[in-house]
């Protein structure tokens, strides 16, 4: 090998490309990361080719070069194989974790603050549109970066968060230095059956995000200061106080050097400052609801229910082979205790995709998998029976939800037309997709529903008390556009909630008078008699 002055030139002159290609590029180096090792192996490849090259003995520099070349091929051969299914199967299944059993009156029961959202993604789109469309200054400039529209738990309340974005490039680059001052957010939860959005303007703009010049790209800032974390993707997020930060993930494979993607930590980065945090996965900040990302946690669950039985029953035999639902429109997700759960339905693999043998749910925030070993319908179906309850109206149904109604499981749904705009609501059960209503309202729908299931006994038992007292104070209130009447009584605490759908004579309810009616907990479901 003779090195020289040209051989220097040359190798000095790769070492600024890979220079100038990692810092605009914002690469990261890590071995697990496979797409990483190989852009690097390629550097090191065309330096030694440099640096061994003998224009008097080219058979010699082919030997040299070709031993190395053959070495890294190999290393990325066997690296391959001690990550692959076929000799790591059940390796793969258990990166999920345990996957506890429960059923649904545990899960579903009082003890848990179940909250669900009526409002899908392309609903609370719109209305953060038509929000941004009322302010002619900020519709010239900004728009939503519809591609971050985060589902989070912001002081206990199910919303979509998002940041603003320039309108095109040149905005952009002309206004670098200034930042993004605004993002929107959605209420989809709280009982609310459309979208209320709110465009919220900070002290102090982000100047970091996704696609920033220069150095406030996100991805570009957060590479050069983690240079050899496995970094994948972002949600943006906001904290309680509602200061907005980026979530970006580390990763780690769990088998091999390169299989089975898996949560590593978790680096949080300021928007408007640009600091960097890493928290390992037991010292992330409470306000977090972001970890795991949705297409990971279903990798993983496919993996569980296709592998725990090994490699060559998932393709021949299939004993014990279950499916996932993990197209888009097939799962959704619900709050559980202020965490966001995505849930799917699982069935065996040759089960027709209308039915499941039961739910998986599992947590953005821990990873922890829960699956519910009840038979049904899959989300999908339930959409197919709703359509078929109100085809004259031409309402499209939004992904369904799981409830608790009545002690029974069912699937609820929006009901929207063709501007977007909730019309109704429809109920299915999850067991029986024969049983379905539709209403107007949440209570007009979920009266009809219970009249449709009659008699027959939930899966929750629910405490049904009758009580007869003397109204001690009532006053009407609008919930949603409906009209509620809520009332305390002499000798019970908390306060009774009715609707004016359940019997018009609360209208005329007065402090004084005796009313009979049956409550669960608070929850006023039949009124007998107001004296």
């Amino acid at each position: 090998m003779k090195f020289n002055k040209r051989k220097a030139w040359q190798i000095a002159a790769i070492v600024v490309v890979f220079v100038i290609i990692d810092v605009w590029k914002g690469n990261t180096y890590n071995f697990m990361n496979v797409a990483s090792m190989l852009y690097l192996s390629f550097f090191i490849l065309v330096i030694a080719g440099i640096l061994f090259i003998d224009r008097d003995n080219y058979k010699k520099f082919f030997g040299t070069f070709g031993i190395i070349a053959a070495t890294f091929a190999v290393l990325f051969v066997v690296g391959g194989l001690m990550s692959s299914k076929l000799i790591n199967a059940k390796r793969y299944a258990n990166v999920i974790g345990p996957v506890k059993q429960v059923n649904f009156a545990d899960l579903y029961s009082s003890e848990h603050t179940v909250e669900m959202s009526y409002v899908d993604k392309d609903s609370a789109i719109l209305a953060a549109e038509k929000k941004i469309g009322e302010l002619d200054d900020l519709s010239s400039r900004f728009e939503i970066d519809v591609d971050e529209f985060s589902q989070i738990n912001y002081q206990g309340k199910m919303v979509r968060v998002a940041p603003f974005q320039y309108t095109d490039t040149l905005k952009k680059y002309m206004n670098f230095s200034d930042g993004v001052p605004y993002y929107v957010m959605v209420t989809t939860g709280d009982g609310n059956l459309n979208a209320q959005a709110k465009i919220v303007t900070m002290d102090e703009p982000m100047k970091y995000y996704p696609d920033a010049p220069l150095q406030y790209d996100l991805h570009r800032h957060v590479a050069l200061h983690h240079k050899f974390s496995y970094l994948d993707d972002w949600y943006f997020e906001i904290d309680d106080a509602g200061h907005p930060y980026w979530l970006v993930q580390g990763i780690t494979k769990r088998v091999g050097l390169w299989g089975a993607k898996d949560m590593n930590n978790l680096i949080i980065v300021d928007a408007v400052t640009g600091e960097t945090k890493k928290y390992e996965l037991d010292e992330i900040p409470e306000w977090v609801d972001s970890v795991y990302p949705t297409s990971m946690l279903m990798a993983q669950a496919k993996d569980y229910y296709t592998l725990k039985g090994g490699y060559i029953n998932s393709i021949m035999q299939q004993k014990g082979v279950m499916s996932v639902d993990s197209e888009e429109g097939s799962y959704n997700y619900v709050s559980i205790d202020d965490e966001i759960y995505i849930f799917a339905g699982v069935r065996p693999i040759k089960l027709d995709s209308s039915s499941t043998t039961g739910l998986l749910f599992m947590n953005r925030r821990t990873g922890e998998a829960m699956e519910l070993a009840l038979p049904g319908v899959s989300l999908t179906s339930a959409q197919m029976t709703a359509v078929g309850s109100i085809q004259e109206k031409g309402y499209t149904p939004t992904t369904p939800t799981l409830q608790n109604v009545g002690g029974f499981p069912t699937y609820v749904m929006s009901l929207k037309d063709a501007s977007g705009v909730v019309r109704g609501l429809s109920y299915v059960n999850y067991q029986d997709y024969t049983k379905s209503a539709v209403g107007d309202t949440s209570a007009l729908a979920e009266k009809a529903y219970l009249n449709v299931m009659g008699s027959q006994e939930g899966l929750v038992p629910e405490d049904v008390e009758t009580i007869e007292a003397k109204v001690l104070d009532v006053r009407q209130v609008l919930i949603d556009g409906n009209t509620f009447y809520l009332f305390t009584v002499e000798g019970h605490e908390g306060i009774f909630q009715a609707p004016l759908i359940l019997d018009d004579r609360l209208a005329f309810m007065a402090t004084g008078n005796t009313i009979k009616f049956t409550t669960t907990a608070t929850k006023v479901t039949a009124v007998e008699s107001i004296k």
